[in-house]
């Protein structure tokens, strides 16, 4: 199999995550991290530099026509995702895309099927799905261990400074952020939620803004009724102090797993051993959101690349990655109009 050629178009922190699972794959022969492009040259060049790679440019598309890549990785402010989604799928590269996918469904819907006209492939970055603790409890939960599903929780308590939105002037913003708290910080969390438990029937919500002088919400709080009769709390906030792992919990008739950042808390079925972790953790998103560790993304991107080699959906395709997104619009519209959502729901 040849060496799959990757281009970044941004170079934030994201990018820069994405950048690390790539250089892991590296050494292993799998793919090669050849050009990045950022608005800011500086950064672009700054970014090649740290991470090794001969091109850098100003504009996307340039790198496209200059570039000798198959892919690109697409981690920029949330409102770019569409346009430079749909620029890729014009240049025939298939995409993979940081979460969300973009910022409304009517964007998210378009891309998937762009993707699917041009026949190049389109996945969304949700690393949390790749980990082993992760991937084993998803399986506990389909052979049936936990019983019949009771309640589901996501609880993603951290703190972010005021600094953290003035910083970067995309942020806190709904034209370019496309919201707060519950698409930047919680998707992952809601994501997985909604990966072991299933689609949800309806949500009812509120958001609120509490310490920051952001035009988006800073704290939320939703109650959802599953489609498999469950019902559970989504809890998001950047405004708790100190910050805490994000936090989800599966509660089954027979048992209840227990996830806290990317590690298995805490596994206890009837009549089996309780699985109990006193370790460390690794993951330490609720003050730093660079903690995340990079063998997460090298799992995804080897995933992705299998995908384009073997002509089929990676695991966290568009689809996928729209799911997350139309459970937070959702949240985000029954707020506003004070009324229960129920899903599934388009926007036009």
């Amino acid at each position: 199999m040849k060496t799959m050629n990757f281009g970044i178009v941004g170079a934030g922190t994201g990018a820069g995550l994405i950048a690390s699972g790539l250089k892991l794959l590296e050494e292993r022969g799998v793919a090669k991290l050849v050009a990045v492009s950022s608005a800011h040259k500086e950064r672009a060049k700054k970014f090649a530099e740290k991470y090794g790679i001969k091109k850098w440019f100003a504009c996307h598309r340039e790198m496209f026509r200059e570039s000798d890549i198959d892919a690109v990785a697409v981690s920029t402010p949330h409102h770019l995702h569409f346009p430079i989604t749909l620029d890729s799928i014009e240049y025939g590269l298939h995409v993979l895309v940081d979460k969300p996918i973009a910022i409304n469904l009517r964007e998210a819907d378009e891309m998937i099927s762009r993707a699917r006209r041009a026949g190049v492939k389109l996945g969304v970055v949700h690393e949390l799905r790749f980990g082993e603790g992760i991937q084993k409890i998803k399986a506990v939960i389909e052979d049936g261990f936990l019983g019949r599903l009771i309640m589901g929780e996501a609880s993603v308590k951290w703190f972010r400074t005021e600094e953290y939105y003035k910083q970067s002037s995309w942020r806190g913003r709904w034209a370019t952020e496309g919201g707060g708290a519950l698409i930047n910080q919680a998707i992952h969390s809601i994501d997985l939620l909604i990966w072991f438990m299933g689609p949800i029937d309806e949500l009812w919500a509120t958001i609120s803004t509490m310490t920051h002088d952001i035009e988006v919400e800073d704290t939320a709080v939703a109650t959802l009724k599953f489609k498999n009769e469950a019902l559970g709390v989504i809890q998001a906030s950047t405004s708790i102090y100190p910050g805490f792992p994000n936090r989800v919990e599966i509660h089954g008739s027979d048992g209840t797993a227990i996830i806290e950042g990317d590690r298995v808390k805490s596994l206890l079925i009837k009549g089996e051993r309780p699985f109990i972790d006193l370790g460390e953790k690794r993951l330490e998103v609720g003050t730093k959101p660079e903690g995340v560790p990079a063998d997460l993304y090298a799992k995804l991107l080897i995933d992705f690349i299998d995908a384009i080699v073997e002509d089929r959906e990676p695991l966290i395709n568009g689809e996928e990655g729209r799911r997350a997104l139309e459970v937070i619009r959702a949240i985000y519209r029954s707020s506003k109009e004070r009324k229960p959502i129920r899903l599934p729901m388009k926007e036009f």
